[in-house]
């Protein structure tokens, strides 16, 4: 068995997507919406696929529908990396600023129950736009 050798653990999510808003050089100051699938979440960020390159520094504003629990987080990211995939893009997110601490705690839990466990990390508390 494969040892996890990132920070924080992830959970597959493809049935979800991300509502999201962003805002980047592409978009020349003017926020676009997109609805992207999600391919997996963690306490720290997600992982989503676009038919888009984004580019790294963009600015997202998400709405993350989690529909094997039936929520919606809303959360701001910003775009850490972004990788081509055969006919689309991964995109990395890292959560930036939680509008409702309440989706903080319920992401930590939601994947905290997936694995089993009580002691996955919690996102730091900053609230503010700046990378950890």
């Amino acid at each position: 068995m494969n040892k996890e050798r990132r920070a924080s653990l992830r959970v597959s999510i493809p049935e979800s997507v991300a509502n999201c808003r962003f805002l980047s050089k592409e978009t020349s100051g003017n926020f676009q919406f997109a609805v992207w699938p999600v391919k997996n979440i963690s306490s720290q960020g997600v992982a989503i696929i676009s038919e888009e390159k984004i580019s790294e520094g963009a600015l997202a504003f998400l709405n993350i529908d989690l529909d094997v629990i039936m929520k919606t987080v809303g959360v701001i990211a910003k775009v850490i990396w972004c990788s081509k995939k055969q006919y689309q893009y991964e995109i990395g997110l890292n959560f930036s600023w939680w509008p409702n601490l309440e989706d903080k705690k319920l992401v930590s839990d939601y994947i905290g129950n997936r694995f089993g466990r009580n002691d996955v990390p919690r996102i730091k508390p900053e609230r503010s736009f700046e990378s950890t």
